[in-house]
């Protein structure tokens, strides 16, 4: 009963396989490399991008912040939600890698910006013409967003429209947010500058790349990468691992998976009377249940996050306390059903 985070999943066969194959023989280092350049034309391909550029790397919170560095200004200022990645778990690493720059993170509406918010925001920025104020510079948003919620293609476009900034996707849950909106990888990326394409969290070993449609960011960012110690030295293993991930949409299938356990436990949840505050679009929810059930599943080797410390379960039983849960494409259906069960048992 593993629900803590979709990072605890193993690595999916496949990529496993491609690993293995690819570890024959010598290869270029640092991206010059057979399997990155394959990569590049497909993620081209996908996205229908043909100027993007790609750059294989291994953490997804160096790939946001190399990026946002390389988007904005040392006194620049970026936008995002009050729950982005980028705002509350990164250790400030935007600023550390842009040499100042500020993000403002903003309240929307749930986890995702609100567009009106945020125009009014870049405006009032745009309109100060005050040396003391940091002006505008990028937006960042999170898809699925922290709290498992989806930004459509349409959400995007409105986001785009009402800031008239650049705009970057931190798509660490990027197969879960494509398969839970039927769009095309197209219709999801074409307002965008930059975006970090996560495939750790769904299958691979340690996998993401940087991906800039904005080819006039190419200076900045292999700057930043390179200062940040991220230029990767044997990049093939990371683009083998993308490139088995994209095969035959494995991708959407693991992440269409994923989401799926994430609707049965949701939907299990509410039917044993838990509140789920967050629309459940993937494979990540938030719920509130009774004490009583968190200590009786927790009892039984349940592994999930409570909102509040595990001492959090000494006090009154009735009192509702929520819990992060997360799925993952190696969750199974009887993984769901036996946490389920957990919380409705005897102790």
């Amino acid at each position: 009963m593993f629900f803590a985070s979709d990072n605890t999943s193993t690595v999916h066969p496949k990529i496993m396989d491609a690993l293995a194959k690819a570890n024959d023989g010598y290869a270029a280092p640092y991206a010059e490399d057979r399997w990155t350049a394959e990569l590049t034309e497909r993620l081209r391909d996908l996205f229908q991008a043909p100027d993007a550029l790609v750059y294989p790397m291994m953490s997804g919170t160096g790939t946001n912040a190399a990026l946002l560095a390389a988007m904005t200004p040392p006194w620049g200022t970026i936008y995002c939600h009050q729950s982005a990645h980028v705002d509350v778990d990164e250790r400030n690493s935007v600023p550390f890698y842009s040499g100042g720059a500020k993000l403002m993170p903003l309240t929307g509406r749930g986890s995702r910006l609100d567009p009106q918010e945020l125009g009014l925001e870049v405006r009032k920025g745009k309109a100060a013409e005050d040396i003391h104020i940091s002006p505008p510079a990028a937006v960042s948003i999170t898809n699925l967003t922290e709290f498992g919620e989806l930004y459509r293609p349409e959400d995007i476009s409105q986001i785009a429209d009402a800031a008239k900034l650049p705009l970057h996707l931190d798509g660490a849950r990027f197969a879960n947010a494509m398969a839970a909106s039927g769009a095309s990888p197209w219709e999801m990326t074409r307002e965008l500058s930059t975006l970090s394409l996560g495939a750790t969290k769904t299958g691979a070993m340690g996998a993401e790349a940087a991906v800039l449609f904005d080819p006039a960011y190419q200076e900045a960012f292999e700057s930043q990468r390179m200062r940040g110690g991220h230029n990767l030295s044997k990049a093939r293993y990371v683009s083998a691992q993308i490139l088995a991930w994209l095969e035959d949409d494995l991708w959407l299938e693991l992440g269409a998976h994923a989401n799926a356990m994430g609707a049965r436990l949701a939907q299990g949840i509410e039917e044993i009377g838990g509140e789920l505050p967050y629309q459940v679009d993937g494979n990540l929810l938030f719920a509130r249940l009774p004490r009583i059930m968190h200590v009786k599943a927790k009892a039984q080797g349940a592994i999930y996050h409570l909102a509040e410390p595990d001492t959090g379960l000494i006090g009154d039983p009735e009192t509702p306390l929520m819990a992060r849960f997360v799925t993952s494409w190696s969750t199974t259906e009887a993984d769901v059903d036996a946490l389920l069960a957990a919380f409705v048992s005897d102790l």
